[in-house]
């Protein structure tokens, strides 16, 4: 009897060890499969990863919220220096509903010269500003206060920014200049945020913020679009060297230090394409230049912008009206597209061979063509570029 009792007891205990082991091993699995739900969802916050579907299914389309015809929309016009942005700024800004507020990070880019001097200093390496994160972190702090007309809690690195003196927020600008007081500046915030609350859209070109970081922005902003305009980097450079007195010598440099970076925002942009469909739109200056009406209309119905009798005119004499200027950082040209194609006349042949060898997978992505010989440089008949179907 006692032996049976034994047995059993025995029995009830190790049945006992087996479902406690069982049951610690299913928390265990159900606590990693939680975390890793949720990184997953933390992930797509950029736009760019899988989400969490009601039905608890992931999927790799985010879910758009929805942007209603009577909400304000925010539009980004995300290029680089020297890239043909300031005609397509004056392109759509001519729209009486937009708010334009341009190149709102410069102060901001500014302030980090000399930590990227030092670096240079003393790794001998160049450092991106678009490296680093706290840099990144502030900049998509100051777009977003600036897209919802949040002026009164603007930094003074982007409230006292000298390009604050084009377009709508020039009043804003001068009214900051005359100040004495900081009573007196936020006053003259105020008013600029009055104005820009006015309008339908809020229009900023941006030449230092990368794509991804848009795409962070893109997930919080439904009525958020963006526009990537790109230049055939050889045209960027040879403009960089004519406006820019501290640009380097070193052209093997230049060409790597800007082609890895577009490289990454073509990336990112591409993915955004897809994880955004209607909102994002890729656009060459060349194109722009070469066609500035049709390419005009196109950006228009992007937007959901009425193309007036009025605003054809205005594109018209901007770019095609005969008027020369040879004031580099004017937008009123003779014959855009002779002005966007100049550099091939002035570029040396072993200067554009470096750039074909340096930049050849961002020329392959955004349609550009090396150039065979000095011959072929010069012969502005032959074109250097080819479609792409992800190009507006």
């Amino acid at each position: 009897m006692k032996r049976i009792l034994s047995t059993k007891y025995l029995l009830k205990y190790r049945l006992t060890i087996y479902f406690g082991v069982i049951s610690i091993l299913a928390t265990a699995i159900f606590f990693t499969e939680f975390r890793r739900c949720i990184k997953d969802v933390s992930k797509s916050s950029s736009g760019l990863g899988p989400v969490l579907t009601s039905r608890g299914q992931l999927t790799d389309v985010l879910p758009e919220r929805t942007c209603e015809p009577h909400m304000t929309r925010q539009v980004i016009l995300l290029t680089y220096g020297r890239s043909g942005s300031s005609l397509t700024t004056d392109i759509i800004q001519h729209e009486k509903q937009v708010y334009t507020y341009f190149e709102p990070l410069h102060n901001l880019a500014k302030s980090y010269v000399g930590k990227q001097e030092k670096y240079m200093k003393t790794y001998k390496k160049y450092l991106p500003l678009t490296s680093l994160p706290d840099y990144l972190a502030q900049a998509e702090n100051i777009v977003r206060k600036l897209m919802t007309c949040d002026y009164h809690q603007l930094p003074p690195v982007a409230s006292k920014n000298p390009h604050m003196r084009f377009y709508d927020s020039a009043p804003m600008f001068h009214c900051m200049r005359r100040s004495t007081t900081p009573q007196g500046e936020a006053k003259c915030l105020q008013q600029g945020q009055k104005t820009c609350l006015k309008k339908l859209i809020h229009f900023l070109k941006i030449i230092r913020l990368t794509t991804e970081s848009v795409g962070h922005l893109m997930s919080n902003y439904p009525c958020l679009q963006v526009i990537y305009l790109v230049r055939d980097p050889r045209g960027t450079f040879m403009s960089k060297k004519r406006a820019f007195v501290n640009i380097s010598v070193d052209t093997k440099f230049e060409g790597k230090k800007f082609c890895q970076r577009v490289d990454k925002d073509i990336d990112h942009a591409l993915k955004l394409l897809k994880a955004h469909p209607g909102r994002v739109c890729i656009v060459r200056y060349e194109d722009i230049a070469e066609r500035p009406e049709e390419m005009s209309r196109k950006l228009y119905t992007f937007l959901h912008l009425n193309f007036t009798d009025d605003t054809l005119r205005f594109v018209f004499n901007k770019t095609q009206s005969g008027v020369n200027n040879s004031d580099i950082f004017s937008t009123f040209r003779a014959n855009s597209a002779e002005v966007s194609y100049a550099w091939r006349s002035r570029m040396k042949y072993q200067d554009a061979a470096l750039f074909d060898e340096i930049c050849r997978e961002v020329y392959y992505k955004l349609g550009y063509l090396p150039v065979n010989t000095l011959l072929h440089l010069r012969d502005r008949r032959k074109p250097l570029k080819f479609t792409k179907n992800h190009l507006l």
